[in-house]
């Protein structure tokens, strides 16, 4: 997405680029506090990677809440700060994670609007209609990011979802 639609977008919350040590850093990112719904913390992504969110929140957390539960989302828990210089867990080649660039983003649960949270940690393989809802969630995010995590994947993602804008395309 270029610098002009992500200014369109997200007017607002542009963030400075940053060049971080070791190759960590991003370009053309801004800080989201929320979009369609409240985040547990900021979220500091490059312009496509917020615009994905946006659409992901819009397009499938929404119905899926109002399907599963009969209401909304009033938040989603983050399990990490979305940027973190950092290499991917278990890699023997140190390739740094997407997370390094501000091209990652990792959710533990979501909050509902009657307060009740549903956690990956818990609901994956917890009541059904967590179940139902934590794989709709995951499923859809598969049409807007290019890497989807989570625990069907491995261990490492046992209590998170974990999306990105990365060079691997995965859906587990």
């Amino acid at each position: 997405m270029s610098r002009s639609h992500c200014r369109r977008w997200f007017s607002d919350e542009r963030a400075a680029d940053l060049s971080g040590e070791s190759g960590c850093g991003y370009q053309n990112a801004v800080e989201l506090t929320q979009s369609v719904h409240a985040y547990s913390a900021p979220v500091m992504a490059r312009c496509a990677s917020a615009a994905a969110l946006v659409m992901w929140e819009r397009d499938v957390v929404r119905p899926a809440a109002r399907r599963r539960y009969g209401q909304d989302v009033a938040r989603i828990e983050l399990a990490a700060p979305s940027y973190q210089c950092r290499r991917i867990a278990g890699r023997r080649d140190r390739r740094l994670s997407e997370h390094a660039h501000a091209n990652a983003m990792d959710i533990k649960g979501f909050t509902l609007a009657d307060g009740r949270t549903v956690t990956v940690a818990d609901g994956w393989r917890g009541a059904q209609r967590d179940r139902l809802f934590l794989h709709d969630v995951r499923d859809g995010a598969c049409t807007y990011f290019q890497a989807v995590l989570s625990p069907d994947y491995n261990r490492d993602h046992r209590d998170h979802l974990h999306f990105d804008l990365g060079r691997d395309h995965m859906c587990r």
